[in-house]
């Protein structure tokens, strides 16, 4: 049986920030940098393949210059418009992985949704 997950309504659009979001996969090793001053939470990272973006810190393995990644990630954002409903798959730190009718997934923020 599937679970059950929360269905919500966009309340105002989202843009993706970032086209080539990293992309990481569990035991890879990533350069950690700053942290996100609008939403604790989440570090800077850098992949080994070059690509850069936020991955919440408990998927990190250590604070400081390197980590291993604790499970599979991605940073992929999900551009959505006013009146659109998305099932929620997961939280982190003030925003959402969800999943469109169209079966996109990505990322948004909590602040852009409503019940």
């Amino acid at each position: 049986m599937d679970e059950l997950r929360p269905r919500l309504c966009v309340h105002r659009e989202y843009r993706v920030q970032y086209r080539a979001p990293v992309q990481v996969a569990a035991g890879e090793k990533v350069s950690v940098g700053r942290d996100d001053d609008e939403h604790p939470g989440w570090k800077w990272c850098k992949a080994s393949n070059g690509r850069e973006g936020w991955i919440p810190a408990e998927l990190l393995s250590q604070e400081g210059g390197e980590a291993i990644v604790l499970q599979e990630y991605s940073a992929q954002e999900l551009a959505v418009e006013r009146g659109e409903e998305v099932e929620v798959e997961d939280e982190r730190h003030g925003w959402l992985l969800v999943r469109n009718a169209r079966v996109h997934l990505g990322w948004i923020p909590a602040s852009h949704v409503r019940l």
